[in-house]
């Protein structure tokens, strides 16, 4: 097989974080479907031209999940063989596996006993993949680990806020920052701005889950500006579960 996912067993409802079972050898690689569709069809990734999810809808990581997310509260990868993968991103007919539209297809490199992430953003021929490379380990007690990256087509820079102050400043269209901390446990809201603007764009997000002690993060940008809140392809923040 191409792509296999790298699982453990677990309880019921526990939180896992990668590495559960780590591959020597393999890259460890997880998809992030951020394309914002208006009609957000169901959407199937091939590696090699073998399915390896089922239909996932926007916006959602995969394998495993995150918050204001598809998917669960995991954070599994898929183990690739390292170097050159086609990835598609297609639409099948329905009741079968066979592709209906192919949305996307490209050749990505990927790094042997690396996480990674491959974030796809904007429609038909315009979609791009974004490759964060993730963390390897979790961040000590008491912190939360983050990584920001901007995946709205039409911005410029954006700066990044969590309650009264910027955590990231000025990033481009699919520019990603270091890794920085925050304490565990102080919920505030997440909110986007224009680089320099006071105005949130979109709607800001708010849990206490994004600063669970030791959880990974990244956090991601999406949708476009300029419209409704109303609107499935408004500006929104996400979180991928990387530990």
């Amino acid at each position: 097989m191409a792509a296999s996912v790298v699982v453990s067993s677990c309880k019921k409802n526990e939180l896992r974080s990668a590495p559960f079972e780590f591959t020597d050898g393999k890259a460890l690689v997880k998809i992030n479907h951020s394309c914002p569709y208006a009609k957000n069809p169901g959407i199937i990734i091939k590696v090699n031209g073998e399915k390896v999810s089922s239909a996932i809808t926007y916006s959602t990581p995969y394998p495993g999940g995150g918050l204001n997310t598809g998917g669960n509260s995991y954070a599994d990868y898929l183990a690739f063989n390292p170097g050159d993968n086609k990835i598609s991103l297609t639409i099948p007919f329905v009741g079968t596996n066979n592709d209906s539209i192919v949305l996307h297809e490209a050749t990505y490199n990927v790094k042997a006993n690396v996480y990674q992430t491959i974030h796809f953003t904007d429609t038909l021929q315009n979609t791009v993949g974004v490759t964060t490379i993730d963390a390897s380990n979790k961040p000590d007690s008491g912190y939360t680990e983050f990584r920001f990256v901007n995946l709205i087509p039409n911005s410029t820079g954006i700066d990044l806020y969590f309650g009264p102050d910027r955590v990231a400043a000025n990033i481009p269209y699919k520019g990603t920052t270091e890794a920085f901390l925050l304490p565990a446990g102080n919920s505030l809201a997440w909110t986007l701005r224009d680089a320099g603007g006071t105005t949130t764009l979109g709607t800001a997000y708010t849990s206490a889950s994004t600063v669970a002690n030791q959880r990974v993060f990244t956090v991601y940008a999406r949708g476009y500006r300029g419209l409704p809140t109303t609107d499935i392809r408004s500006p929104k923040i996400s979180f991928v579960y990387n530990k």
